[in-house]
């Protein structure tokens, strides 16, 4: 009997000591607050919002929960997009465009992009088949150590 409770005990804790990460609190103890979180922001549609080192927004990445050959088309990302970063907040617009490039293995680097004065907005796919959208803030804070 008490052999079978120190295997039971020992194999507790030998998972507990294979699982380090199983809780949140457990990450935040071990490497700080996050840097990132996501939102289930529509059923089937997350958005991660990454943070600069003041706690404000820098990066807003909309995508479907499951990545893998999903699309936004079911999703008015037009309407998604005004509720994350409402027009006022952008600031004036600037240019928008098509983006027209080539990635290697997976060719899904077009689509389209706007330029607003706060703001960056990428979508990556064509209307109604989106990959995902990412939205930029151009602040100093968000911008990469090297620009």
């Amino acid at each position: 009997m008490i052999l079978r409770w120190i295997g039971t005990s020992a194999l507790v804790l030998l998972l507990q000591v294979s699982f380090p990460a199983n809780t949140a609190q457990t990450l935040r103890d071990r490497y700080g607050a996050p840097i990132s979180e996501n939102f289930l922001v529509r059923p089937g549609v997350v958005a991660t919002a990454s943070h600069g080192a003041s706690g404000h927004v820098c990066e807003i990445v909309i995508s479907p929960e499951r990545l893998w050959n999903s699309t936004l088309d079911s999703v008015n990302v037009g309407d998604l997009i005004d509720e994350v970063v409402p027009k006022g907040e952008r600031g004036k617009p600037v240019i928008a465009g098509f983006v027209n490039a080539i990635c290697f293995p997976t060719m899904d680097c077009g689509g389209s992009d706007e330029v607003w004065e706060n703001v960056y907005i990428f979508h990556n796919g064509s209307t109604g088949n989106e990959h995902y959208v990412r939205i930029t803030w151009r602040r100093g804070e968000c911008r990469p150590a090297d620009k």
